[in-house]
């Protein structure tokens, strides 16, 4: 492997892993632990310390994806885009965005989070449908053309884009040949 080799591995990992962290704690978070805890003054406490240190995971987790992210596009950008792929990439962005603007409002401190997070079953819900989603986008990415299919041609004319095959030949025997 080459050197550029290892830094995007090391970009994907960058990228991959904090995602899992942010999925898998939101899923954690809204199957499991709020549910388990109930509504009580302890239960309260708990949910605020786990905030905090899951606040520091979620800052931490976006900014790798972000940076990571931008890297992975530009590489991943050779000219003109598939529709699937651009169109995949494209709703994976927004809802990115969703996910890190509901993340930060669930475990946020401010006036305006702390109203938000009146309804964190709600808002905790439709941000772990949301993270899943961009995972479904992903793996679409992963697996739609990333190219736009060159035109086709007529049959022993190429164009730049295209190299010419030679046209399939069927063998078929002929009586003479059994």
């Amino acid at each position: 492997m080459e050197s550029t080799d290892y830094i995007k591995l090391l970009s994907r990992w960058a990228h991959i892993v904090p995602a899992i962290i942010l999925v898998g704690g939101s899923i954690f978070m809204n199957l499991v632990l709020i549910p388990a805890l109930g509504e009580s003054d302890d239960a309260r406490e708990i949910k605020n310390r786990v905030k905090r240190k899951w606040a520091k995971a979620i800052m931490i987790s976006a900014g790798l994806i972000m940076i990571s992210g931008f890297y992975n596009a530009f590489l991943a950008y050779k000219g003109d885009l598939h529709p699937l792929y651009t169109g995949a990439f494209v709703i994976k962005l927004v809802l990115v965005a969703v996910v890190f603007y509901l993340s930060s409002l669930l475990t946020g401190r401010s006036e305006e989070a702390l109203k938000f997070q009146q309804h964190e079953v709600l808002w905790g819900k439709i941000n772990m449908f949301a993270a899943i989603m961009v995972v479904l986008c992903a793996g679409l990415m992963k697996v739609a053309p990333r190219n736009v299919p060159a035109q086709t041609n007529t049959p022993g004319v190429t164009s730049p884009q295209t190299k010419s095959q030679p046209p399939l030949r069927l063998y078929l025997p002929t009586k003479k040949e059994h």
